[in-house]
C-alpha cells in the first residue's frame, strides 16, 4: 500500500452533530429537510426498464432492471447531498467507481500486467444496502448525531433499502462497502494481491488472487451482500481479461474484441446499406459515440476502422456503452 493511500485510508468524518448544522451545510431550511424526509416514500415512481438496443448490437438486451426512481424535491435534496456531502470525500485510489474524476481506466490500470484476474459481483447491491446499514455509514463511518444520521437516512433510502437510481446510492454505497472491506484489503496486502472496486464490482489481481475468492465472499455474507456465483470470473495468465468495459493488454488498455466486432459489422451495415433500425442521424450519434469511446480506451485500436473519421465528425459526446459490469 502506498503513502497515498495509507492516508486515504481512514474515512473523514462529516461531522454534523444537529439538524440545523445539516440545513445550514445544505442550504435549505431544516423544516423543508423535515418535510421532504417525512414524505419521501410519495417522491418515488419505481419501474422497470431493459438498455436499449444499439444498432449494432448482436444480443438483446439484458432482462429488465428495477428503478425506484426518486422524483421532484427529494432527488433535488438527494442532489445536494451528494454534491456537498459525498462527492467531497477523498476516497482512496482502490475505490474507482461514481467517483469523480476517476474512470474505468483508473480501475484498470491498477491490474494491468498481471497474470491473473479475478472480478466478483455484489448481487443486487442497492437493494441488499439496508436503511439500517446505511444509517451507520452516516453515523459510524461519517460521523453524523444519531439525529442527523436518521434524517440522512430517511433521505436517502427507499423501503428500507439503498434506492436504485438515486443520485445519493452510488456513493453511499462506496462509503458501506469501504468501511467494511478493511478485512479484504488486509488479506489482499498478505497475499500481494492488487484490489480494486467500481460500486458493485470488486476486482483482484496477482499470482494468488484465486486465493481471496472466499475469503471476500464470507466477508460480504457477514454483511448480508451475496454474491453472483455465476459471475465471479477467474481469468489465468493464458485468458483474455475483462474489466469494467476494458480489455487488459500486455501493456497497456485495450478495447474488448467483441465491442469492436460490433462495431466493425455495425460500420460494414451501414456501408452496404442494410435497413437500419432507426434514422441514420441515430444510428450515427450510436456509432460514432461506440467508436469514440474505444479512442478513449486505446487509440490504436480505432485505427482499423477506415470511417471514423467520417463517423467522428458527425457524431456529438454521448456517455460511454454500459457495460455488465456497471448496469
Amino acid at each position: 500500500m502506498s503513502q497515498t493511500e495509507a492516508v486515504a485510508d481512514c474515512i473523514t468524518k462529516l461531522r454534523i452533530l444537529s439538524p440545523n448544522a445539516l440545513a445550514h451545510r445544505l442550504g435549505l431550511s431544516v423544516e423543508k429537510l423535515r418535510d421532504i424526509a417525512a414524505r419521501a416514500d410519495a417522491f418515488y415512481r419505481p419501474f422497470d426498464t431493459t438498455s436499449r438496443q444499439r444498432p449494432f448490437q448482436k444480443k438483446p438486451p439484458r432482462k429488465a432492471r428495477h428503478i425506484d426512481c426518486p422524483e421532484g424535491e427529494l432527488k433535488a435534496v438527494q442532489r445536494i447531498i451528494n454534491r456537498l456531502l459525498l462527492q467531497p470525500i477523498l476516497f482512496p485510489p482502490h475505490v474507482c467507481g461514481a467517483v469523480p474524476s476517476r474512470s474505468i481506466l483508473d480501475n484498470a490500470s491498477r491490474h494491468l500486467g498481471a497474470s491473473t484476474l479475478v472480478t466478483i459481483d455484489i448481487r443486487k447491491c442497492f437493494p441488499s444496502i439496508s436503511n439500517k446499514q446505511i444509517y451507520h455509514t452516516w453515523a459510524d463511518a461519517l460521523g453524523c448525531s444519531a439525529r442527523v444520521a436518521a434524517l440522512l437516512t430517511r433521505l436517502t433510502t427507499f423501503e428500507r433499502h439503498l434506492p436504485q437510481g438515486a443520485p445519493t446510492s452510488p456513493s453511499l454505497a462506496n462509503v458501506f462497502i469501504w468501511s467494511i472491506d478493511g478485512p479484504i484489503r488486509a488479506e489482499c496486502a498478505r497475499l500481494g494481491i492488487a484490489y480494486s472496486t467500481w460500486i458493485d464490482d470488486l476486482a483482484f489481481s496477482g499470482d494468488r488472487s484465486r486465493e481471496i475468492i472466499q475469503f471476500a465472499i464470507k466477508l460480504l455474507a457477514s454483511h448480508k451482500l451475496a454474491v453472483s456465483r455465476g459471475k465471479i470470473k477467474v481469468m489465468g495468465p493464458r485468458a483474455t481479461k475483462l474489466l469494467t468495459g476494458t480489455r487488459l493488454g500486455r501493456d497497456r488498455i485495450r478495447a474488448p474484441k467483441d465491442l469492436k466486432s460490433r462495431v466493425r459489422s455495425g460500420l460494414h451495415k451501414f456501408e452496404l446499406r442494410q435497413p437500419l433500425p432507426r434514422s441514420v442521424e441515430q444510428y450515427l450519434r450510436s456509432l460514432g459515440a461506440q467508436m469514440k469511446h474505444i479512442q478513449r480506451l486505446c487509440p490504436a485500436d480505432v485505427r482499423s476502422f477506415a470511417s471514423f473519421s467520417a463517423f467522428a465528425a458527425k457524431s456529438p459526446e454521448e456517455p460511454p456503452p454500459a457495460t455488465e459490469e456497471t448496469s
